[in-house]
């Protein structure tokens, strides 16, 4: 197969590599192993067998509850399918969750829309998530077969995904500055040369984050620095929050590097 970091899905919404980014210990993350992407549902069949050729064998979808359900993922043969919503937060209803969102883009109408700090933060720190990343971390440990292929994914693939492979890659040990270079990814994929239009979630506020035309480093950092704060940094957080033995990131390094 072709080493590309864009795959080359033409139904689809942002799928992409992250196979050949080197880690500070001089190895680099094994091709065909780790995929990133936006919603599934409108996949064709062409598409749907090239990610099959491709080892496509576990679909971890961060989605809620409800998008799942109006927009579910395509069934294929022998992959692995996981609901694994990120959202709700657990300590925000439906109703204080839309207000939480309404204030948080009220606040300071002269910043972008893009500038989504604190469901950033909250993605790393709340427990409704943290058990979602959890369990996406778990379906990598169970993928240990070469050239099999786990793809994560959300909405839009940008957000909730950006998370995932902010933590994923960290854990992989890739730098900082890659790990951002991949998320601003998302920007020339999605909106370079076409208008993409999202899912919905039933939800007005989350709706409007999936919808923003730009990831920001801001929000990334911010959780980043949040981490930082509550845990002293990531290795504490995949420790604790993660629940990650050192031997379990010895065995994720094991199989996603070479």
């Amino acid at each position: 197969m072709k080493k590309q970091r864009v795959l080359p899905i033409e139904s689809g919404l942002n799928f992409r590599e992250l196979g050949g980014y080197p880690t500070r210990n001089g190895k680099t993350i094994k091709w065909q192993k780790l995929l990133r992407s936006g919603y599934l549902s409108v996949l064709k069949k062409e598409d749907r067998n090239f990610l099959l050729n491709y080892g496509l064998r576990y679909v971890v979808d961060l989605r809620s509850d409800y998008e799942i359900t109006h927009n579910p993922d395509p069934q294929m043969i022998n992959v692995k399918q996981i609901s694994d919503s990120v959202y709700p937060f657990s300590n925000h209803s439906s109703t204080s969750l839309k207000q939480f969102f309404k204030n948080l883009f009220q606040k300071n109408k002269t910043e972008k829309p893009s500038a989504l700090s604190d469901p950033y933060e909250l993605m790393v720190l709340d427990n409704h998530a943290q058990s979602a990343f959890r369990q996406l971390f778990q379906i990598l440990l169970k993928n240990d077969q070469p050239n099999e292929s786990v793809l994560f994914h959300c909405a839009a693939g940008k957000d909730r995904t950006g998370i995932a492979g902010f933590l994923i890659l960290s854990a992989l040990g890739v730098d900082q500055d890659t790990i951002e270079e991949d998320y601003l990814l998302s920007n020339k994929v999605l909106f370079g040369t076409r208008t993409v239009k999202t899912e919905t979630t039933n939800n007005a506020a989350i709706d409007r984050m999936n919808q923003a035309r730009n990831v920001d480093l801001h929000s990334l950092r911010l959780a980043k620095m949040a981490i930082e704060t509550k845990y002293g940094g990531m290795h504490k957080y995949l420790n604790t929050a993660m629940m990650l033995s050192d031997e379990d990131i010895a065995e994720l390094q094991r199989l996603y590097t070479e």
